[in-house]
This record gives structure tokens, C-alpha cells and sequence, in this order.
């Protein structure tokens, strides 16, 4: 472990939470707008006054999370770095910690096979699917809490263009536990972004709304549309002013661009070109980069930040972004969806999934088909955040749902052997 690292990253937790309370509003890393063809009235039917800035709830002393012990930790990276030498990618960054506490943040290898040394703080990954809980749901669940986002209410309430038939029928929620009916994902057409994401709006559904799960990419497509009509402002703005930036996580956006020097590419040209900056996911990509499935993009220690927020309930340094009660609305699994919560997954029965079988129940996170991953244990007060860029070799071999369960099943022993009570500094 990289002491210096650590200090940094409390550091900018300290500095984010004074910055907060002083009112002071971060800098708009990015934005997208609502497309006219999808348009609907400027005021959303449950509207009510957005707060400018989160509240924020200081602490003088409160308990800390004892830091997780160390030998687990080591063998975690142990095993990221085994994956690298075997070439199943150039490089990956791994944290991991319990709590507000950081004990694991780490580089391995490299971000292309001869590219530069994977930094934990500065090396930026496509997170693929992770957009879906770190950006989509994390938006669902502060309009929530704000009365602005019924999840009960219908999908057509918020976004008119998706309506008719059965679609009437499909709700917020829904779209939330991928029950609604949609398609994994579907053919973009149009020439304009405008029209793209109009013309995946109106994809049919493939089933009745409730009748089974499937993982849509569509359906997140929309549900970030909607939430943009019920915010009423674009989701990126409104996630860097209530959340990014109250938590310091200053490398966290979209389409940072390919003259983007500190992002790993995320796959080859066919001329063996690296790509970087720029998102993997072709639906995503054809939405101009912006999406409610994919298209953002992060370091391993700004979602350690996030990570850890979750974990300690919503609130990090002082910093409050959401309710408890709002966390385990969403993260608890859904009636009649599997193992599927409100946007997050949970672990399945039989280990096979990323959790594996050391995750309490309670557990819940999701993955990216890059080769990310971000899981939150409740019972434990566990947290553990993998970014690699797997798809950058398209010939190796695929072990990463393997890998992560190697990952978290170390960094639940290493709660099991860590003490038990420690006080904040």
C-alpha cells in the first residue's frame, strides 16, 4: 500500500466536503441535451424545487471502519496481476476498503502492453456498463429523494414518445429492474443524435411488461431520457454539481475525447490503432457518447470515493449525497426480477455471478463489459472497485467474472480477520 496515495485521497475528501459547505459549485464537466423529438412540457408533473447543493452534516468524531488486513489485500492483487501475465489484458487498477477507509488502492501493469504504468489516481477507464449505477441509477435515486421521480408512475408520465399499447403500462420501476418488456438492445437509426435516440425510444417491446427479465440496454437508453425531462436539466450537470464534485471525483465524466493521454483504450482499430477516450459500447457510441447504458468514463480512486459513500450510507466526510433509506430501496432485489434490484445487481444463489459466494446477501454492485466492476457489502461494511481494459486484446481469453470473485472473496476474508472497532482521528 501506497501511504502517500491514501493521504491524498482523504486529503481531497476534506477538501471536497469544505468546498461544499462553502457553497462553492464545481465546474460542469460535461452535458447533453434533451432531443426535440422527444421533447415534453418544461415542468414535469411531480416537480418540486431541486435543492441547489446537497445538505451537508459535519462531524466533528464519529467511528471509523477499521482498515481490512493486509495479507487478503495482497493476494487480490496477487491475482489481478496473475491475469496480467497471462495476458488477458495490459493492465487493471484495483481499490478496496471498508467504510470511509481506503486500505487497498493499486495499480498493475500497464494501460496497452507497452504503454505507461497504470496510475490509481490519474489512469481513466471506460466503465461501460458501470454508467448504469455510478451515473443512471445514482440520478434515480437523488430525483427520488427529491419527489420528482415516482417509480411507480409510468415511463410515458416523464417521456410522452414512449407510449402506446402496451408501453403505457410500463413504469419507472420497471425500467429500473430490467422488467419492462424492451429488448437487450436494438437497432440505432437516424442520422442525428436527436433522431438515434427518438428512434430507440421507439423500439416495441418484445414481451409484456412484467412477464420476465432481460438485461436491456435500451431500457436505460430511455430511463436516462426520462430522467432528464423529470431533473429538467441534462443527468451529467446535475450528477457533477450533487455529486461528483461534492465527493472530489474530478476525473468522472463522459466522452473525455481521444486526445485523452491518461485513458486506457478500450480496443484496437483494425489496424491495430488504440482507441482511447472514446466509449466502447456501439449504442452509447452512436448517441454521441452520452447514455443512460454506458459512456462513462473513470479512475479506480474517484469510485473508491463513490464506493465508499455508498457504504457508509450515503455519506462521506461530512458530505451527505443520499439517504440511507433511498440506498436500500434501490438495492434491495426486486419481486419477480431475479437476482435484479433497483438498477443494481445482487449476488446469485450459486456464487456464479460477480459477487461470488463470500458477499453477504445484502450485497449489491454491478459490472461493465470493459472489465469493470463496483460491489457494496452492507453486512460486511465492504467495498471493492476492479477497473481493467479487457476488451483492448479482443483474441484473449475472457476470466473476469472469475477474477472478480477472486477479488471479493479476499477482501471479505480480509474483514474477517481485521479488528474489529477503531476511532476516527
Amino acid at each position: 500500500m501506497n501511504p502517500t496515495i491514501l493521504r491524498q485521497i482523504r486529503a481531497r475528501w476534506r477538501t471536497a466536503a469544505a468546498v461544499l459547505a462553502a457553497g462553492t459549485a464545481p465546474a460542469i464537466l460535461s452535458a447533453v441535451h434533451t432531443p426535440s423529438a422527444v421533447a415534453v412540457p418544461a415542468a414535469p408533473l411531480v416537480a418540486v424545487q431541486a435543492p441547489a447543493a446537497p445538505p451537508v452534516r459535519t462531524i466533528t468524531l464519529r467511528p471509523k471502519a477499521p482498515a481490512l488486513a493486509r495479507a487478503p489485500l495482497d493476494r487480490a492483487v496477487d491475482a489481478v496481476r496473475a491475469e496480467v501475465r497471462r495476458g488477458a489484458f495490459p493492465g487493471a487498477a484495483l481499490a478496496a476498503g471498508r467504510g470511509a477507509t481506503t486500505s487497498l488502492i493499486q495499480g498493475v501493469g500497464t494501460t496497452t502492453w507497452k504503454g505507461g504504468t497504470v496510475d490509481p489516481e490519474r489512469t481513466v477507464y471506460d466503465l461501460a456498463s458501470l454508467t448504469k449505477v455510478v451515473a443512471t441509477t445514482t440520478a434515480a435515486m437523488l430525483l427520488y429523494e427529491d419527489g420528482r421521480l415516482d417509480l411507480e408512475a409510468p415511463v410515458s408520465r416523464y417521456l410522452p414518445a414512449f407510449s402506446g399499447g402496451a408501453k403505457d403500462r410500463v413504469t419507472i420501476r420497471d425500467l429500473l429492474s430490467h422488467t419492462s418488456g424492451l429488448p437487450a438492445g436494438a437497432g440505432v437509426r437516424g442520422r442525428t443524435v436527436d433522431e438515434k435516440l427518438a428512434s430507440l425510444i421507439r423500439t416495441p417491446l418484445r414481451r409484456a411488461p412484467e412477464s420476465a427479465v432481460e438485461y436491456s440496454d435500451v431500457g436505460f437508453v430511455t430511463l436516462f431520457a426520462a430522467l432528464e425531462q423529470a431533473a429538467g436539466e441534462p443527468v451529467p450537470r446535475m450528477l457533477e454539481r450533487r455529486v461528483y464534485g461534492p465527493l472530489g471525483m474530478a476525473s468522472t465524466r463522459y466522452a473525455p475525447g481521444t486526445d485523452c493521454e491518461r485513458c486506457a483504450p478500450s480496443w484496437l482499430t483494425d489496424d491495430g490503432t488504440p482507441v482511447r477516450g472514446k466509449v466502447h459500447d456501439p449504442t452509447a457510441r452512436a448517441l454521441g457518447g452520452v447514455a443512460g447504458n454506458a459512456g462513462l468514463f473513470s479512475t479506480v480512486a474517484d469510485l473508491s470515493r463513490f464506493a465508499a459513500m455508498l457504504a457508509g450510507g450515503g455519506e462521506l466526510e461530512g458530505v451527505r449525497v443520499l439517504k440511507p433509506e433511498t440506498i436500500d430501496t434501490f438495492a434491495r432485489r426486486q419481486a419477480g426480477a431475479g437476482t435484479r434490484a433497483l438498477g443494481w445487481e445482487t449476488p446469485n444463489a450459486d456464487g456464479t455471478g460477480a459477487a461470488g459466494t463470500s458477499m453477504s446477501p445484502r450485497a449489491f454492485g454491478h459490472t461493465g463489459f470493459t472489465g469493470t466492476s463496483l460491489w457494496v457489502d452492507p453486512e460486511h461494511g465492504t467495498w471493492a472497485v476492479l477497473l481493467a481494459n479487457r476488451t483492448y486484446d479482443a483474441h484473449a481469453s475472457n476470466r473476469i467474472q472469475k477474477l472478480r470473485r477472486t477479488v471479493h472473496a479476499y477482501v471479505t476474508e480480509s474483514a474477517e480477520e481485521a479488528p474489529v472497532s477503531a476511532l476516527a482521528e
